[in-house]
């Protein structure tokens, strides 16, 4: 089976075999370094033995096995001996030299008799990528093709990935920019200073995490989507609910020309709220809380206290289904989700449109359907990706935004090859 970046496929078998094989294009200079990371579900290494490559080429107990081949590098992987507190391996490239991984001539990734992945080279300008993932599911193993973007060497990937590194520390991944383009950081940092002080320390973990996933220079539109059923009382009352509002304020910034970001709350009911930008931020879910008269189990006035998704996906689909740029939805939700039906007919039906959905389980359980979606083949493509957070509070925000762009820039390649957008 042939992937495309951001499809996934099921593995079988308890002995992996995956070869990552590259060609040097004609001017290519520099020698290509192939490794490979096992991570826990936080994406990072628990200790530096989980870092193979060249120079340490086999895990402590043998689970993965590496070897280096004159076009690339074979990993052997053993199923059944990966630790259960390992979640997923990294296979990554590094270019080590003055080329950039656009000068190389093709890059693919095969697991043999499974599953390949051809990644995408023209205008690529980074020295690294992640290239796929193997990871767990449901019990089962399955691979993820990605082509993922990141710069600094090999140093910074491992250091990423929390390696332990002997040499000087490698500086952040940055992206590679025309000297006339100011970095993304600069821009948001003035209009965070100007409009939103308090929250001027997401200027760098946004364009850090943008840079890092090929995204700096996208335009989208970006919406917010709130569960507020009564189960979601303590994240109100403790704050967490604002706090996400705004991280996901400060990346619409950054995304849409105009800094807006569109809201919406939804409970039994639905409603779309004014825009919420850094000029108004600051409050902004205590305002909406405090717009009228709420019901004894209610978190936003009128909307009642169980929740119901379908009915505001549905709402977010009919707003955003003639929009000319992608459109990044965040969907805020403690679980509790039964309507399986219903939501994957929303899912499948936003999938011929420019929207991309990006759950997000704040502090609940239950998320049926949400945990599932690797699974749901029956649309057009995938266009949804969902993590859990146990703790807002424990979450870094440079791992919170790696997460929330996570398949966003494979679904935009998706969605152009198949002239959703251009």
């Amino acid at each position: 089976m042939e992937l495309i970046s951001g499809q996934n496929t099921g593995l079988s078998g308890s002995e992996l075999v995956i070869d990552m094989n590259y060609q040097h294009g004609v001017n290519f200079a520099g020698e290509v370094d192939t490794s490979a990371f096992l991570l826990t579900n936080q994406d990072k290494v628990r200790s530096d033995s989980d870092f193979i490559f060249y120079n340490q080429p086999e895990s402590i107990n043998g689970a993965v096995v590496y070897s280096k081949t004159p076009t690339g590098g074979r990993y052997v992987v053993s199923t059944a001996k990966v630790e259960p507190t390992v979640d997923k391996i990294a296979l990554t490239m590094v270019v080590d030299g003055s080329s950039t991984v656009g000068h190389l001539a093709s890059l693919s990734l095969k697991v043999d008799g499974q599953a390949s992945f051809n990644v995408p080279l023209d205008n690529r300008s980074e020295k690294a990528l992640i290239v796929g993932l193997i990871y767990r599911h449901n019990g089962a193993w399955k691979f993820k093709a990605l082509g993922m973007g990141f710069n600094g060497g090999l140093a910074a990937l491992a250091i990423n990935y929390g390696v332990d590194v002997d040499d000087e520390p490698a500086p952040a991944p940055t992206p590679i920019l025309e000297a006339s383009k100011p970095t993304a950081g600069v821009s948001l940092e003035k209009k965070l200073q100007e409009q939103a002080p308090h929250l001027i320390n997401l200027a760098k973990p946004v364009s850090i995490s943008l840079a890092k996933h090929k995204l700096e220079h996208v335009k989208a539109k970006v919406a917010f989507v709130l569960d507020a059923s009564g189960s979601m009382t303590q994240q109100f009352k403790q704050g967490n609910v604002q706090a996400v509002l705004e991280r996901i304020t400060v990346l619409a910034t950054q995304f849409d020309d105009d800094g807006q970001m569109e809201v919406w709350g939804f409970g039994e009911r639905h409603k779309k709220y004014p825009d919420v930008s850094l000029s108004n931020i600051k409050g902004y879910i205590s305002g909406i809380q405090n717009s009228g008269k709420r019901g004894l189990f209610e978190l936003l006035p009128t909307l009642g206290g169980v929740n119901n998704e379908p009915p505001v996906m549905a709402d977010v689909i009919k707003h955003f289904k003639n929009s000319d740029e992608p459109v990044f939805v965040v969907f805020i939700t403690d679980g509790g989700i039964t309507k399986t039906r219903a939501i994957k007919d929303a899912i499948r039906e936003s999938a011929n449109y420019p929207i991309f959905w990006k759950f997000v389980g704040l502090g609940g359980h239950k998320y049926g359907i949400l945990e599932e979606l690797d699974d749901f083949t029956d649309r057009l493509l995938d266009n949804t990706d969902f993590f859990p957070i146990d703790n807002f509070k424990t979450v870094p925000d440079n791992v919170l935004y790696d997460k929330l762009l996570t398949e966003f820039s494979g679904w935009l390649a998706e969605v152009k090859r198949k002239s959703i957008i251009r």
